[in-house]
Formats: C-alpha cells, sequence, structure tokens
C-alpha cells in the first residue's frame, strides 16, 4: 500500500509544526474519546498541554468527576446497568424528539413545494373588480398585523422557537395557510 508507513512514529520537528499538528489532532483525539464514552459507557478524562504549555481536556462525564473516582476509588458509581437504563431513556426522548422534528421538516418541504407552483400576481392584468377584491384583502390583513403587533410579546414557556412563533403570525397564516389569489375571488359577494 502506498502511502501508509510502518514502524515507529518520529517527533515532529520545529515548534510550529508541532503546534499545527497539535491543533489539528486534539480535536479528533477528544473526538474518538467521546464516542468510545458513548459507545461502551465508560468514562474518561484526558489532559493535554500543548507544545506552548496551554492545557486542554477532555471529559465524561467530567473531569472533575473522573478525577474525584480516580482519587477515591471506593466511591460506589452507577452500575453499567443503571448507566445503560437512563441512556436507554434519554435515546427514546432523542429518537422521539427526532421523529418530531422530521415530520415538521417534510412538511414544510410538501408546503415549499406547493408555494414553487404559485405564479406571482400580475397587478396590470386584474379588472377593477379583483383589484378591488385585493385592496380589501390587503387592508384586512393589514388590520390583522397590526393587532398581532399591538399585543404585548408574551415569552413562552412551550417548546416553540422563536422561528415557529415567527411563522404561527406570518402572512400565510392569516389565510389558513391557503394562498389568496384575487383572481379566483368571487367578485359581487359581500
Amino acid at each position: 500500500m502506498k502511502g501508509k508507513t510502518t514502524g515507529a512514529k518520529r517527533m515532529i520537528e520545529g515548534v510550529n509544526a508541532q503546534r499545527v499538528a497539535f491543533s489539528k489532532r486534539r480535536p479528533g483525539l477528544f473526538k474518538k474519546a467521546s464516542e468510545l464514552c458513548t459507545l461502551c459507557a465508560t468514562e474518561m478524562a484526558i489532559i493535554l498541554f500543548s507544545p506552548s504549555g496551554k492545557p486542554f481536556s477532555f471529559g465524561h462525564p467530567s473531569v472533575d468527576a473522573v478525577l474525584d473516582r480516580f482519587e477515591h476509588p471506593q466511591t460506589v458509581c452507577p452500575t453499567v446497568t443503571q448507566a445503560q437504563t437512563n441512556g436507554d431513556q434519554t435515546l427514546v426522548e432523542l429518537n422521539r424528539q427526532y421523529a418530531d422534528v422530521l415530520e415538521r421538516l417534510e412538511a414544510e418541504k410538501k408546503r415549499a413545494k406547493e408555494l414553487q407552483h404559485i405564479k406571482p400576481l400580475e397587478i396590470e392584468n386584474l379588472s377593477f373588480e379583483q383589484l378591488m377584491v385585493l385592496k380589501k384583502a390587503l387592508a384586512d390583513l393589514k388590520e390583522k398585523v397590526d393587532k398581532k403587533r399591538m399585543e404585548p410579546l408574551a415569552l413562552e414557556a412551550s417548546t416553540s422557537t422563536p422561528c415557529e412563533r415567527a411563522i404561527d403570525a406570518s402572512v400565510i397564516s392569516q389565510f389558513d395557510g391557503k394562498h389568496f389569489d384575487p383572481r379566483e375571488a368571487n367578485v359581487g359577494e359581500e
């Protein structure tokens, strides 16, 4: 195999080259340590000092917890089965949240696809009656927006995000998710 070296590794020469190699390899080492902790339900602490002497650490659940356990080995720690049970409950909750997010993503993709088929409104081609319907719809929308704007902003304790709240208050929701086209409005009704 080309490119693979066998045998012992040599120390990198040059302070700058050592610093670059350290800064590139440290995140990989911490990632591998994190994966080992996740896959094997282990507790771990890694403490590194860069070539310039700056300390870096990784710990699962934390460096302090692992060092305390190392200093006091008689301390009883949760068993692997307890950790797995807690992990399984967490995993179930995360899977549920993931499924919810995927469901919302699919709904938004479907909605985006529907919005792509909407043709832009060409006001020049509207009749006078259609323009009057559009004017009324825009006035109604402006009134609704003004009412929403004037309501005090209540902080929601729910799980909705600022983006979801903005979408809920969007123009599209004013028409119950339907696209308004004055060309399709029944003129003369009301």
